[in-house]
């Protein structure tokens, strides 16, 4: 049976509660004598790495993202200042060779392998084939039209295999083996730790026996979690020009060049990621202990930065496609049957207020967030909002009286309800101001902000919340999205994929699935205001405010480029340099 359609969102969890780590040596380290540029570079991050294997359901962070991008790597990636679907030939090339079927021909570079020396070819390509087209029980961010095509047919050592679909799909450049969260995973591993040679792994997963694989499936989906240290290492090999080279939880996690690369080595051959939190970052970078920061954006941050320029700290400030919104709870608690009651939070919501208050000091021009999937900048945005004015007019602005009104018609004042968010000085201030607003209006509302809420045992996977306060990073990929509002297979944390608050519609499936195959751009635009304006027809989710992007770094720094899409900051880290 297939399951369901899920594609590749990336939920935004900078920030957290973490004590300021040790200063790591920002030294000039000599390079290696295989390649790799000198020095160190350090990157403050605020959330910790958690797993090896971001390719999951469960491990899709961005933290987690920010570590695997040149890590694990495939054939494309988020590239520039405008975050464009750009091809990685290092690792290999695709092309279209046939419209009817749509047939994708993935060719791996003759030289690539893995860190340990085996080559990358057709197990890794059938392990990605596995996960993705969902088949299996390999967890998986989702699917992405994957589920669409048949098992390529390679054998073992190919370096060719082909995607052939059943349907048509629009995306199919952004569709193959990426960076980062849809990378290639080392096949051979996980055979080898199901008890199964990489031959007997190929044929299983070509005969789609699925119970022969029961064993390698616990262990991709389990077993590249850290547990206070990095798994072994011959468990974690690099397929990019980096490789994991130490971690000390809670502290920092470093990259080294990967000698074995067969592409060009990285401009710095040691990066480290320090764990400092976010109001803790400005002063660390003033004190040299880090090169690099890229906080989420708070009044008090921004003025930070802005006063540490004077003694050459460099900065940007840039839009981003990451959106700070509110997820209900469609399977449990006082929102799961009751429009009523979202309405009535949807009205109490004071997503003016946090703007003005939050985000307009760090850029000026914000405004609330009223479409969901489409940037204010991108193609199709002012047909969405057209589409959605009549519920725009009904719960896009704060109207307690209505609210408590709901409240009173339902007999339901006094209703108890659990917003969950992470622990941040932003999200804190908005949930203080969500929190006064709506006890206002009639709910008695707990507001919960943990460290640990985007873990996979935190409220967000475990579904602990009624309304759970985050934010969504992506790019202009129509397709990105797909699985944020798909029906899961099941609530839970591995089967809901990116639909966090497990809503369901049929309808809205059917028009998921006909945007995927819709290739005309503004056929595509117009099936995606017909979604916005059934979210919110169904208040399926109440969106807040487009994030900014801000990011400062030591002037000898060189390369910094900012990019708005899930891959972030780092798109460009191997050419990342000092002068």
């Amino acid at each position: 049976m297939r399951r369901s359609r899920f594609t590749s969102a990336v939920a935004m969890i900078a920030g957290s509660a973490l004590v300021l780590s040790a200063c790591a040596d920002n030294g000039d380290d000599a390079a290696g004598d295989d390649g790799g540029g000198g020095d160190t570079i350090t990157l403050a991050w605020p959330q910790p790495f958690d797993s090896y294997n971001n390719t999951t359901a469960g491990a899709n962070s961005f933290a987690n993202g920010v570590v695997m991008e040149w890590v694990t790597t495939g054939f494309w990636h988020f590239a520039g200042e405008d975050g464009q679907v750009t091809p990685n030939e290092e690792f290999g090339t695709y092309e279209q060779v046939s419209d009817d079927p749509l047939t994708v021909e993935y060719t791996i570079n003759e030289d690539a392998t893995w860190s340990d020396g085996e080559p990358i070819d057709c197990d890794d390509a059938l392990l990605w084939w596995a996960q993705q087209s969902g088949e299996s029980d390999y967890s998986a961010i989702g699917t992405d039209g994957v589920e669409d095509t048949q098992v390529p047919d390679c054998e073992a050592g190919d370096k060719e295999f082909t995607l052939e679909y059943e349907q048509p799909f629009a995306d199919w450049t952004s569709n193959g083996p990426s960076n980062g969260n849809a990378a290639m995973m080392p096949a051979h591993v996980v055979a080898e730790q199901g008890g199964l040679s990489s031959e007997e792994f190929i044929e299983a997963v070509k005969a789609e026996d699925w119970e022969a694989l029961e064993d390698t499936v616990d262990f991709f989906n389990e077993g590249w979690l850290l547990d206070g240290a990095l798994p072994d290492e011959e468990l974690i090999p690099s397929s990019g020009p980096y490789k994991l080279d130490s971690y000390q939880e809670g502290q920092h996690v470093t990259l080294t060049y990967n000698e074995e690369y067969w592409g060009e080595a990285p401009e710095t051959e040691t990066i480290v990621i320090r764990e400092i939190p976010e109001e803790e970052q400005v002063q660390a970078l003033e004190n040299q202990e880090v090169d690099i920061i890229n906080p989420q954006p708070t009044v008090d941050i921004a003025n930070q930065i802005e006063a540490a320029e004077a003694a050459g700290i460099e900065s940007a400030v840039e839009n981003q496609y990451s959106y700070e919104h509110l997820d209900f709870n469609f399977n449990d608690g006082p929102f799961a049957e009751s429009r009523e009651l979202r309405e009535a939070f949807a009205l109490c919501v004071p997503r003016q207020t946090i703007v003005e208050n939050l985000i307009q000091p760090v850029m000026p021009e914000a405004e609330t967030k009223d479409i969901r999937n489409i940037a204010p900048w991108d193609p199709g945005f002012d047909e969405a909002i057209d589409r959605s004015s009549e519920w725009l007019d009904e719960y896009g602005e704060q109207d307690l009286e209505r609210s408590r009104q709901i409240l009173e018609d339902e007999d339901a004042v006094g209703t108890e309800i659990r917003l969950e968010t992470l622990d941040n000085e932003r999200r804190n201030n908005a949930g203080t101001l969500i929190t006064e607003a709506c006890e206002e209006a009639g709910f008695e509302v707990e507001f919960d902000a943990s460290a640990d809420f985007f873990d996979t045992s935190g409220g967000l996977s475990q579904g602990t919340f009624d309304v759970a306060m985050f934010a969504w990073i992506g790019s202009s990929v129509l397709s990105g999205w797909n699985s944020t509002y798909r029906s899961p297979e099941e609530c839970s944390a591995e089967g809901k994929g990116n639909n966090m608050g497990c809503y369901s519609d049929e309808e809205m499936d059917q028009m998921l699935d006909d945007i995927l195959r819709q290739s005309d751009q503004d056929e595509a635009l117009s099936i995606a205001a017909d979604i916005e304006e059934k979210l919110w027809a169904d208040l399926a989710t109440i969106p807040l405010y487009q994030h900014p992007n801000i990011a400062a770094w030591q002037q000898d720094v060189q390369n910094i480029v900012m990019n708005p899409t899930q891959t972030g900051l780092v798109w460009n880290m191997p050419e990342w340099s000092r002068e």
